[in-house]
């Protein structure tokens, strides 16, 4: 005991003086800041910082108290950021002195790095709604039922780059009339009636392929001109007896109708007539046995070819929509994960139900249900019972009230008391891990030990935190936070000139964004430095990608690893997808370019553009190359300050042209990639600039992506208290030699992902 309390004693010391030092130095910081740092910023920055009407959103007379610097330090970063740079004051000011700048620097530092870290404050996080990939994957775990809210939910508010943040994951009344409408249609499905049609997911006129490549249908048919097969593919998952039906219609000509034929892997073949034309479409029925779960391939061939010159007369085959029901008589496999337990006597039913509530319920709430929750749910079960529903439709009733409920819909943590903190609870840790690592709820391991009161163990949950790493579903990561990191989800929106570049089409665009995504989820898979991004020297293509990047000897739809022949392929800066979503339409934007490094891999966003700053394509005075247009542009001493580092960065990707492609010359000008930081720092074209990030940005480049990992994490904005957390996380993923593992292990180690606070 005397030890324990010696140790006690030690460490208590130790941490009285470590917050006195940071008391001291926070004082200090205000003092000097008040004799000295604000009268010389008001003198150098004054015309543009100061009071209203400020340039770049930055007024500095506004900060005087001292919880006004550190809420502040957001702002004062990036101030630290330019005048470390140089940028700042700007060329066409007096300059600050050597002696004030180094001054300047040495405040700022000690603003940066004097926050307590002896007691860091984990913040508190709004109840949060699931968004809709969260709820489709969390339906899809909890009944079998995949439900696609896309198509008629309004699509999520986005907030410090991510769709899953707190704050403005609002519920408007036409999501609530949403989520009403969704829990009854999936409790209809997850809970089937064996005599009622299940369906299965068919086929769309933009899903039949001919000979390998997909026809792309339009105006809700295909149209086959010769004879000829189109084929599609149907997943069967379950044995069973299923309806196919199959619209049909064409462009009639000659003595006979159209003629056809649908076979289902070659075999169970059957011919058919229609005399309907191509916008009045018929549906013909056919029935297949599905003796094993497989994928089975549907042939429509067209049989009876004619064409007549001198009338012009064309007979062609029509195909619409495939609708597949099934298995016809069978419960769903959601029906008996649901209802796991079958009455056989009246007495039975309601004992059998509450348990049946009591798994559902605790499941989608992700903890233990109450018994006034449990009694509610009862009583609606029972209202259903007394409107002669039967027991399968009394269960089906609750579960629709289990859908809508806020437990379900939303995160819901217990309350902090004001002026307190504290550690999550097991059930909780389990619901922020998986919607973390997996954007779903948690799994029966994680239920089961957060149940028993193991998951807090440090040991168990650690390797829970491997295991979910190691699992499938982790591709959520890649899926949800690395688009939204590197903006791939925007590739969707870009229109790259038609006539300019022809065959870049959406199709296109989703192979650029799965080639990066295939390359990111390689390296979590191989557990991989961060840095290995920039430096990858390999990466994933399909026949059509790779025919875009000029690439011979790739045949297929199937992305396959391709090991870069040159420099031209290696690391994340050449993808397509992330110089396509950082060009102009018609042409290459360096500004773009730079401004998507500085904030997606520097941690660093560049001030908005002067309000009378004229864009680049409006100045026709502007000659010569686009970079000697840029320099010219950049002359004048206002927009120099940010294009001086952006230009700089995007020079570096000119050998790419807007669309991701290689060259040596822009129309007739040779390419120049030099870049030139203020620093002096110098890189001559991509492969250049990704070491640089790599060794001389390193720090800057791990910051950045633990910033951005942490926001995900949590679900809410960083505040300056943060700081501690990040220098910690970062300093134990520099232990681990950058992997990413070590990353995802220290966020959910971190305290504002385990604790919670009401200051």
């Amino acid at each position: 005991m005397a030890v324990w309390a010696a140790l006690v004693s030690v460490f208590s010391g130790q941490n009285a003086r470590a917050v006195q030092d940071v008391s001291e130095n926070l004082r200090a910081v205000q003092q000097k800041y008040t004799s000295e740092i604000r009268p010389l910023l008001e003198t150098h920055c004054g015309d543009c910082h100061w009071g209203d009407n400020t340039d770049a959103d930055l007024n500095l007379e506004k900060y005087v108290t001292l919880d006004q610097l550190l809420e502040g330090r957001d702002k004062w970063r990036k101030v630290m950021v330019r005048v470390a740079a140089k940028e700042m004051p700007p060329e066409d000011s007096t300059p600050i002195a050597d002696e004030d700048h180094a001054n300047v620097m040495q405040w700022l530092d000690n603003l940066m790095n004097s926050v307590d870290c002896t007691d860091i404050n984990p913040g508190r996080v709004t109840i949060r709604r699931l968004n809709r990939t969260e709820y489709r994957n969390s339906v899809r775990d909890l009944t079998g039922v995949d439900y696609k809210p896309s198509a008629t939910f309004p699509g999520d508010d986005v907030g410090y780059g991510f769709d899953n943040i707190a704050d403005v994951l609002s519920l408007p009344l036409i999501l609530m009339e949403k989520y009403l409408a969704a829990a009854e249609a999936i409790s209809f499905q997850a809970i089937n009636d064996p005599d009622q049609p299940r369906h299965m997911k068919g086929l769309s006129p933009q899903d039949f392929t001919r000979d390998g490549e997909n026809v792309g249908g339009r105006g809700g048919y295909v149209l086959q001109g010769t004879n000829g097969t189109l084929s599609g593919v149907l997943n069967f998952k379950e044995t069973g007896t299923y309806r196919v039906s199959v619209q049909v219609g064409g462009d009639q000509a000659g003595s006979e109708p159209v003629k056809l034929a649908i076979a289902l892997d070659g075999r169970k073949r059957r011919q058919f007539k229609t005399r309907r034309k191509r916008d009045n479409l018929e549906t013909v029925k056919l029935e297949y046995k599905i003796n094993k779960p497989a994928v089975r391939n549907l042939q429509i061939q067209f049989l009876n070819d004619y064409y007549n010159g001198e009338t012009k007369q064309d007979r062609n085959l029509a195909v619409g929509y495939v609708n597949v029901e099934g298995p016809i008589g069978k419960k769903s496999p959601s029906h008996k994960k649901i209802i796991f337990i079958s009455p056989e006597k009246a007495s039975q039913e309601t004992p059998a139900a509450k348990k049946i509530l009591k798994q559902f319920a605790s499941k989608a709430y992700r903890r233990r249900v109450t018994s006034e929750e449990l009694q509610r749910l009862m009583e609606v079960y029972q209202f259903a019972r007394s409107e002669r529903m039967g027991f399968d439709a009394g269960i089906r009733f609750a579960l629709q009230a289990v859908l809508v409920s806020p437990h379900f819909l939303f995160k819901v943590e217990k309350p902090v008391a004001k002026g307190q903190t504290r550690h999550l609870d097991d059930f909780e840790l389990a619901t922020n891990l998986s919607y973390f690592i997996w954007s779903t709820m948690p799994d029966d391991e994680l239920f089961r030990l957060a149940a028993k009161g193991k998951l807090s163990d440090p040991k168990i949950y650690r390797q829970q935190v491997a295991r979910m790493l190691k699992d499938r579903k982790s591709l959520a990561l890649v899926q949800n936070f690395v688009s939204q990191w590197l903006h791939l989800r925007a590739l969707d929106r870009m229109e790259p000139d038609p006539e300019l570049f022809p065959g870049v089409d959406r199709q296109l665009r989703q192979d650029m964004a799965t080639e990066t995504k295939l390359l990111v989820a390689d390296l979590i898979r191989k557990d991989a430095p961060l840095m290995e991004l920039l430096s990858v020297p390999y990466t994933f293509m399909n026949e059509r990608l790779a025919k875009h990047y000029g690439v011979k000897n790739i045949k297929g739809n199937r992305f396959q690893k391709v090991t870069a022949s040159s420099d031209e392929r290696v690391g994340l800066l050449t993808h397509a997808s992330i110089l396509t979503l950082t060009s102009n339409p018609n042409r290459t934007s360096p500004v773009k370019r730079g401004k998507w490094i500085m904030e997606n891999l520097l941690g660093e966003e560049p001030p908005p553009p002067d309000a009378d700053a004229m864009q680049l394509d409006d100045q026709s005075q502007l000659t010569g190359t686009l970079r000697q247009r840029m320099e010219q542009h950049r002359a004048n001493p206002a927009c120099a300050v940010c294009h001086r580092v952006m230009d700089e960065l995007g020079f570096a990707l000119e050998h790419y042209d807007p669309v991701g492609r290689y060259r040596e010359r822009d129309g007739n000008d040779e390419i120049d990639p030099r870049g030139v930081l203020p620093n002096g720092t110098r890189f001559l074209g991509p492969g250049e600039l990704q070491k640089t990030i790599r060794t001389q940005m390193r720090d800057k480049f791990v910051r950045c992506l633990t910033e951005k990992m942490l926001i995900y994490s949590l679900g809410r904005g960083l505040e300056y208290y943060d700081d501690c957390t990040i220098d910690q996380i970062m300093s134990k993923v520099n232990k681990a030699d950058f992997r990413f593992s070590a990353l995802v292990h220290a966020i959910t180690q971190s305290k504002p992902f385990l604790s919670r606070t009401h200051k």
